[in-house]
């Protein structure tokens, strides 16, 4: 088949992989211009020579099929571990060992995670900048077409057997929408409309005569800050300290509109009454906000599937069963090996 994919992030890229790789023939269209979703990496800092992970600073791994894919990303070097010197802060003190540490294995980038997406890329025909506005729907009546069109933003539009959207629930709802008119998608419709995400400030700084601190992370409660990852201690020779304020959701919602300097004062306010006075003033900072952050409700299966085999049609992200880097491997998975089984 020829299969068109919208979206580049981390499911997306997995099921283009998986489908190439059993003899599909895959594109991917993806807005931006990176790969990988969430799993991003920002050049910052003097000469934009410092790498930090604004996205998703960690992840871990539970399924057998996720772990084997963990094992090939540290084999080819991509990601290693990390996460043992997390330390905790409460509100009112910094704890330097977490009394919560679940004892999983926490994984990170070695050299930005946006290798991940850009090593699953390798598989598959990437558009990127290429903007999706909608779908036609072809169907069974066709001739020489294909049984979809995907309609860019611009005049262009490309035909494929079977299509795939991996985009947070809201864009999916976007772009599904424009088919209700013409094939029976009403139901998937509705079901989108029941997700809803956490948004997220992250906040990269960076400072250039400070001690290296001992914590790798810290992970905050009762304080407008989520996490803090040291992002010095994940990369080799690292030339100066730098840093990434992840704000909670109900912070992050309720300034989403608001002034980002005093986003960011408020920010290293928090961040520097418990790492210290020094942490009030970095060098340089940078400003990025996740509207789509995480999922916080979730569908309780791999993967929706229009039941049409004249015109397949998926969704797939981290909205299903669950809401991390995870689940959106797992839908990708789950989906990519349902179609080559369906599409011998």
């Amino acid at each position: 088949m020829v299969i068109g994919i919208i979206g580049a992030g981390l499911s997306g890229l997995t099921a283009g992989r998986l489908l190439a790789k059993a003899g599909h023939e895959v594109t991917i269209f993806e807005k931006s211009r990176g790969f990988g979703g969430r799993m991003a990496t920002r050049y910052a800092g003097k000469d934009l020579g410092t790498k930090l992970d604004h996205g998703i600073p960690y992840f871990t791994a539970q399924t057998s099929e996720f772990r084997s894919f963990v094992a090939e990303l540290i084999e080819k070097g991509i990601i290693r571990t990390w996460g043992r010197n997390f330390s905790a802060y409460d509100g009112e003190n910094l704890i330097n060992k977490n009394p919560n540490d679940s004892r999983d294995v926490i994984y990170t980038s070695t050299n930005g995670m946006n290798k991940v997406g850009k090593y699953l890329s390798r598989w598959v025909d990437v558009k990127q900048e290429s903007k999706v506005g909608g779908l036609t729907y072809i169907g069974k009546n066709r001739t020489k077409k294909r049984a979809w069109m995907i309609n860019m933003t611009t005049s262009k539009a490309f035909g494929f057997d079977a299509v795939i959207i991996a985009l947070p629930a809201p864009q999916a709802y976007g772009i599904l929408s424009t088919t209700i008119d013409e094939i029976n998608t009403l139901k998937i419709v509705r079901r989108l409309d029941e997700v809803n995400y956490r948004p997220s400030f992250s906040l990269m700084v960076g400072y250039e005569d400070i001690e290296q601190p001992d914590w790798q992370g810290i992970i905050c409660n009762n304080s407008i800050l989520d996490f803090v990852s040291n992002e010095s201690s994940k990369r080799e020779n690292s030339v100066e300290s730098t840093f990434v304020l992840h704000a909670n959701a109900a912070f992050s919602r309720k300034h989403r509109d608001g002034d980002r300097d005093l986003v960011s004062r408020e920010m290293l306010a928090e961040f520097s009454q418990f790492a210290g006075g020094w942490a009030a003033s970095p060098v340089w900072h940078q400003l990025h906000f996740w509207r789509y952050s995480r999922p916080q409700v979730q569908i309780k299966k791999p993967f929706f599937e229009l039941e049409d085999k004249n015109a397949p049609l998926a969704l797939i992200g981290d909205y299903y069963n669950g809401d991390g880097v995870e689940s959106a491997y797992k839908s990708g998975y789950d989906l990519a090996n349902h179609w080559i089984e369906k599409f011998k």
